[in-house]
C-alpha cells in the first residue's frame, strides 16, 4: 500500500487526502525512511537542490488583543503586566535596525488591539503602520496582516474584506502572512481558538487577496489535538486554494507552505494539560513535513520548516524530509517565544548558512516572492 502511492507520487500525479492519512499513519521505520525519501526525491524535482532563505525582521507591533486562543501565549489584555502596544518611532527604530542589517523584507503581525484606532477607524490605524515604514524604506518588501486581522478591520470598519486588501495594497502591503490558519477544520477550531474565524472566512479572504494581486503564504499549526485526517483535511484546502488561484488566473497564488509545530510551555493550561508535553515531538513533525511534500509539491513547491519552533537543528534536518528554504533571520520574534520555544528569535546569515552547508546543498539568498538576489 504504501509503496503504491510512493510510486503514484513519483509518477507525478496528486495523492488523494485519504492516500496521505495512510502516510501519516505509518510506524514502521522501513515506510516512514522510503516516505522521507520520495519526499526528499519529489523536492529535488520541484524546487531544486539550492536550500533559500530570506533576510527578513519580524515587527510584532501589539500582544493587546480581544480573542483568547487556547494555545496562545503572546496575547495580553491592556493594562496587563506585560502587555505592549509599539508607536510610530518604536516601529521606525526596528525598520531602520532592519535595513542596517540588510533586511530586504519586514513582516508585521500583531494582536487585535480594539484601541488600534484613528478617528474611530480601525483601517486608518493599519494605513498608518504600512505608511510608516513605507514612505521611509519604500524598498522593503511588506509582509504583514493575516487572515484573521483583515477580518478584524472589516467587522470594526464594516467594510468588505475587498475593500480592506485592496486598500492596504494600495498603501503599500505586498504579501498577506497565511497565519491565522491553525488547522483548517471547525472541529479542531472550536476548541483551540474559537473566536477566530472559521474555515471558510479564512479561505475566502486569502482567496479574495490571489484575486486582488496580494500573494500569501500558507501555514498550519499542527501536533495538538488534530488527528491525521484532520491534517489531511488542511493540505487538501490548501492545495484546492491553490488551484483555484492557478485556474482562474489569479494575479497572485500561495508561496510557500510552512509547518508550525505547537509549543506548549507557556500555553493556557487547559490545553497544555491536553497535548501533555511542552515542545515538539520532531519525528512527528519531520514525517508530516514529509507528507506534505508529497501532498502539496505539484502545487505549492516551496515548503519551509521553523527554526524557532524546532531549533536549528531539528528544521536542519527537516530539509532532508522535503524542505528547500530555511526561512528567515527574522531579528526579533516574540509569538512562539512567548510560548516557550528554544530555537531562539533571530538567526545570522553566516549561521544559516552553515547549516545548509552542513548538507552539502548549496544555498542562495531569496526576496519574499522566492526570487533569488
Amino acid at each position: 500500500m504504501v509503496d503504491a502511492i510512493l510510486n503514484d507520487a513519483l509518477a507525478g500525479r496528486d495523492l488523494s487526502p485519504e492516500q496521505g492519512v495512510v502516510l501519516l499513519k505509518q510506524t514502521d521505520r522501513s515506510s516512514i525512511a522510503a516516505i522521507k525519501e520520495t519526499a526528499d526525491r519529489l523536492r529535488q524535482q520541484q524546487a531544486g537542490d539550492r536550500v533559500t532563505y530570506v533576510i527578513n525582521r519580524n515587527i510584532n507591533f501589539t500582544n493587546i488583543c480581544e480573542q483568547h486562543c487556547s494555545f496562545c501565549a503572546f496575547r495580553r489584555d491592556e493594562g496587563e503586566d506585560g502587555a505592549f502596544w509599539l508607536d510610530t518611532a518604536q516601529i521606525l527604530e526596528k525598520a531602520t535596525d532592519a535595513v542596517g542589517r540588510n533586511a530586504t523584507e519586514i513582516c508585521m503581525q500583531g494582536g487585535l488591539n480594539l484601541g488600534a484606532k484613528i478617528s474611530g477607524g480601525s483601517l486608518p490605524y493599519y494605513l498608518q503602520l504600512v505608511k510608516t515604514i513605507k514612505q521611509e524604506f519604500p524598498q522593503l518588501h511588506l509582509h504583514a496582516f493575516s487572515p484573521q486581522e483583515v477580518q478584524f478591520i472589516a467587522r470594526e470598519d464594516n467594510l468588505s474584506y475587498e475593500e480592506v486588501i485592496a486598500a492596504l495594497k494600495e498603501a503599500g502591503v505586498d504579501s498577506m502572512p497565511g497565519t491565522a490558519a491553525e488547522v483548517l477544520d471547525d472541529d479542531v477550531r472550536r476548541i483551540l481558538c474559537p473566536e477566530k474565524i472559521d474555515t471558510a472566512t479564512w479561505l475566502e479572504i486569502v482567496s479574495t487577496a490571489h484575486r486582488l494581486g496580494v500573494p500569501t503564504t500558507s501555514t498550519m499549526l499542527s501536533g495538538h489535538i488534530e488527528t491525521p485526517e484532520q491534517q489531511m483535511g488542511h493540505l487538501d484546502r490548501l492545495r484546492s486554494l491553490q488551484q483555484t488561484a492557478l485556474a482562474r488566473g489569479y494575479r497572485a497564488a500561495i508561496t510557500e507552505f510552512i509547518l508550525l509545530p505547537f509549543v506548549g510551555q507557556e500555553a493556557p493550561k487547559p490545553l497544555r494539560h491536553r497535548v501533555g508535553r511542552d515542545q515538539p515531538i520532531l519525528a512527528d513533525a519531520l514525517l508530516l513535513t514529509a507528507v506534505a511534500r508529497i501532498f502539496l509539491g505539484n502545487w505549492i513547491p516551496n515548503h519551509q520548516p521553523s527554526w524557532v519552533k524546532l531549533s536549528l537543528d531539528g528544521a536542519t534536518e527537516a530539509l532532508k524530509w522535503g524542505c528547500n528554504d530555511l526561512g528567515g533571520t527574522l531579528m526579533e520574534e516574540h509569538i512562539t517565544t512567548m510560548a516557550g520555544a528554544v530555537g531562539g528569535t533571530c538567526m545570522e546569515v553566516e549561521t544559516l548558512q552553515q547549516a545548509i552547508n552542513s548538507l552539502d546543498r548549496p544555498y542562495g539568498q531569496r526576496d519574499t516572492l522566492y526570487r533569488l538576489l
